[in-house]
């Protein structure tokens, strides 16, 4: 049974779960660093503000919800959207809410946005992300570009899966 999903904007009261959502996504990119607790937590801290703002520069009025499941945070999303493109600037789903059709149900809905608005949806995803990238592909985005560091990806308007 998929849960029931809905979302509702981020406060300042989600940072802790924000901050932990990031943490726990990077945890196995850095498992092989050998980092003190000290010293990765510390670069977490760092990398989670700079991430934030970079967002927040980079697109100042794209929407951050939290993903809620059932009752419970599960995820968080950034939406930026103008008259060309719908962007996916971000999204993360807590381990626990994982391979329950959470992101699926989320990102279609966001398409179905799209679709009826005649955009496209682009996103990036990282090269060292196989997973995600596989999951955009299921759902109909097409690789459009590539660097050393992401794959640009979009899924057209009128695109069926």
């Amino acid at each position: 049974m998929h849960p029931t999903i809905t979302l509702r904007p981020v406060d300042a009261t989600d940072e802790a779960f924000l901050y932990d959502l990031y943490k726990r996504s990077r945890t196995a990119e850095f498992a092989i660093a050998r980092l003190s607790e000290v010293q990765f937590e510390m670069l977490m801290r760092m990398q989670y503000a700079a991430r934030k703002a970079s967002y927040q520069s980079s697109y100042p009025n794209a929407q951050h919800e939290i993903i809620v499941a059932d009752g419970l945070d599960a995820g968080q999303i950034w939406v930026s959207r103008d008259p060309t493109q719908i962007h996916l600037v971000d999204i993360s789903i807590a381990g626990d809410f994982q391979n329950r059709g959470v992101g699926s149900a989320v990102l279609a809905d966001l398409i179905a946005q799209a679709q009826e608005a005649g955009l496209p949806v682009r996103c990036s995803v990282a090269t060292n992300n196989p997973g995600s990238l596989r999951f955009h592909q299921r759902l109909g985005f097409q690789v459009t570009g590539q660097n050393e560091v992401y794959y640009q990806l979009e899924r057209a308007p009128g695109t069926t899966r």
